[in-house]
């Protein structure tokens, strides 16, 4: 049985001393690819967490270490293996002026199991209000890392147009105004909960363009950018007006395959002929990325990471073995999609790569926008994706991108159809596991499974570089969200 938990608020003030300086004007942001939507439920990446998470509280949030803490609920129990119990935050109130109570957080998470982030609650059954404060989630098994799970899920008032198009939460920041594809706008919420905000206005920028960024943050135009190219950081850090600071990555980007099709990458032979081509220390120099080089689908900062999974890429002789076992002994020809931003820093050398064993691969380059619409309307046969396991757990990338779609809890990222019924066993038994090594094991053996058939090749774990003007305090989370109510000014 789930042991009994009970979590009291203890949320005190963030270094006091320095947040009292309050020299909060302005403070500009860049990023690196705009957000896809204002709906919290309808995309599931960085960028919008990172952006609506200032924005919208969830019931309980992850501190810089990623640990569970309390945020809209005060306190939780599991009266049973299959039931938790939350005490909701009193006092809190929406944007709006309306206040918060459990009706919201039924309505939230009801609307959230119909969006892309419904894998993050594959296990709820039910949802009931016990009283204005208090609600009763049911799962379907038992679900011991749910905590985890519902630092993703947005807060937002009942009733709420569908989709958002003026996001409306309890969180830090209050939204102003979107100028879609360059910048967005937030206020800060002088009533938040956790108390007021330093920074009282920010905006975020879209510059999808690497060294456009660095070169905004050396004239002073931001104060703060991330994914920066990690050789332009140290030819940069004697500079006295700014500094840099790494944050290990939790994310992994890898070539996607889309089982749909009827082609060359059909054939797992020739999928594994593209794993032994790919050489990812070279991919990682080409890309100016601090990253580290991998060999399977999430970083080793994730559980669930196998370490008995090793492989010294490339092996040129192997890979052209397993295209000729393929029937492809001289290649074939193939479309490669990814970002705009993937192309110019990691498609040419997987095209030269993937050239030396007869693979003539041609790159398309596409705004995050359209790359994004197009994965999950599933017509991508082959394509170049990044995926970060935000809880710090593998059944993340899991339950959305490997399970088979079931167009309702898992599967939601699923953008290649990949379907295996062994498989999608380990992964719904590895999610109702009590006992916490016998789910590792699971996971293990998920990975050990999946790295079999090649739905994806992993290339390499990338951490995040952030540069930040000098009068700034900013320290990066594990989790990589970008939380405006954690910046300060130095004294």
């Amino acid at each position: 049985m789930l042991r009994r938990i009970t979590a009291i608020l203890l949320i005190g003030l963030l270094c006091t001393c320095a947040r009292s300086n309050n020299h909060g004007g302005l403070l500009l942001l860049a990023m690196e690819d705009e957000l896809i939507t204002l709906d919290p439920y309808l995309h599931d990446d960085s960028i919008a967490h990172s952006i609506l998470g200032n924005i919208y509280d969830a019931l309980v949030s992850f501190d810089q270490d990623m640990k569970v803490e309390p945020a809209l609920a005060i306190g939780w129990e599991n009266p049973d293996d299959l039931t938790w119990r939350f005490i909701l935050r009193p006092g809190v109130y929406f944007h709006n002026g309306r206040e918060f109570t459990s009706a919201d957080v039924k309505y939230s998470l009801e609307r959230a199991r119909q969006g892309k982030v419904c894998h993050y609650l594959s296990t709820i059954q039910g949802i009931t209000v016990i009283d204005k404060l208090t609600i009763e989630i049911k799962t379907s098994k038992p679900s011991p890392i749910l905590l985890n799970k519902l630092t993703f899920i947005a807060i937002m008032p009942v009733n709420t147009e569908t989709p958002v198009t003026r996001p409306t939460g309890t969180g830090p920041y209050h939204f102003i105004k979107q100028l879609a594809g360059d910048q967005i706008e937030l206020k800060a919420n002088e009533k938040y909960w956790k108390g007021k905000p330093v920074v009282k206005r920010a905006v975020f920028k879209i510059i999808p363009d690497e060294q456009t960024r660095l070169q905004a943050l050396l004239d002073g135009r931001v104060q703060l950018i991330r994914d920066v190219d990690k050789n332009k950081a140290e030819q940069n850090r004697a500079n006295p007006k700014i500094y840099f600071v790494t944050s290990p990555g939790l994310g992994v980007s890898m070539l996607g395959i889309n089982f749909l099709g009827k082609g060359a990458l059909s054939n797992r032979k020739a999928r594994e002929a593209i794993y032994w081509a790919i050489d990812p220390e070279e991919a990682v120099r080409a890309s100016g990325w601090d990253a580290l080089p991998i060999d399977q689908l999430v970083s080793p900062y994730i559980v669930g990471y196998n370490p008995d999974i090793a492989a010294q890429r490339p092996d040129i002789g192997r890979a052209k073995k397993c295209l000729a076992a393929a029937g492809y002994p001289d290649g074939f020809s193939i479309t490669l999609e990814m970002s705009k931003t993937a192309a110019a820093t990691t498609g040419d050398i997987l095209v030269q790569q993937l050239g030396g064993i007869g693979i003539k691969v041609k790159l398309v380059g596409l705004d995050w926008s359209d790359l994004s619409g197009r994965l999950y309307q599933k017509k991508i046969p082959f394509f170049l994706v990044g995926w970060s396991c935000g809880s710090g757990d593998a059944s993340d990338f899991f339950d959305a991108c490997l399970h088979s779609s079931d167009e309702k809890n898992y599967g939601s990222a699923n953008w290649g159809n990949y379907r295996n019924r062994k498989l999608d066993e380990i992964i719904e038994k590895s999610n109702q596991v009590l006992d916490n090594k016998e789910r590792i094991e699971l996971l293990k053996k998920a990975m050990t499974m999946a790295m079999a058939d090649y739905p994806f090749i992993p290339i390499f774990a990338r951490n995040r570089v952030y540069g930040a003007d000098k009068n700034i305090v900013f320290i990066p989370r594990q989790d990589g969200r970008i939380k405006l109510f954690e910046i300060y000014y130095k004294l």
